[in-house]
């Protein structure tokens, strides 16, 4: 095993813990069917969306889907969306972010998902820095 490799699995396991969301066990229970490398996976948690690309796309529904955020009926958990937001900016905001990225979205097959992803991820990281002090 490559020093990258073993680092990103320890900062996948990091995230786990820190982040209460499983993304180590989605990862590794989506890769195989998508044929998606540990690059690409860093891509997406990094906001690199240049790797996009039908495959990737539901990938990404696969991700989000088995880490709780998504349901297979394609509604959303609000609540879990929202309290990992949070953990990053404001509640409020998290609120805000969560209701312009979610409202009014067509459900299709993998791209909902990659782009209601896409859209918290830039709409999160455009208020990063107001953690809430609460």
């Amino acid at each position: 095993m490559s020093k990258s490799t073993l680092l990103a699995i320890l900062l996948l396991a990091f995230l786990e813990i820190a982040l209460g969301q499983n993304l180590f066990n989605a990862f590794n229970a989506c890769k195989s069917g998508f044929g998606v490398d540990m690059d690409t996976f860093n891509a997406l948690k990094s906001g690199d969306f240049s790797v996009r690309s039908p495959l990737v796309e539901c990938f990404g529904e696969c991700l989000v889907k088995k880490a709780g955020f998504m349901n297979e009926d394609l509604s959303f958990n609000k609540g879990t969306i929202v309290n990992f937001v949070k953990r990053f900016i404001k509640p409020a905001a998290a609120e805000e972010v969560y209701a312009k990225c979610t409202t009014d979205v067509e459900p299709a097959l993998c791209t909902m998902a990659f782009d209601v992803y896409q859209c918290i991820y830039e709409n999160a990281y455009a208020k990063w820095g107001t953690k809430k002090t609460e």
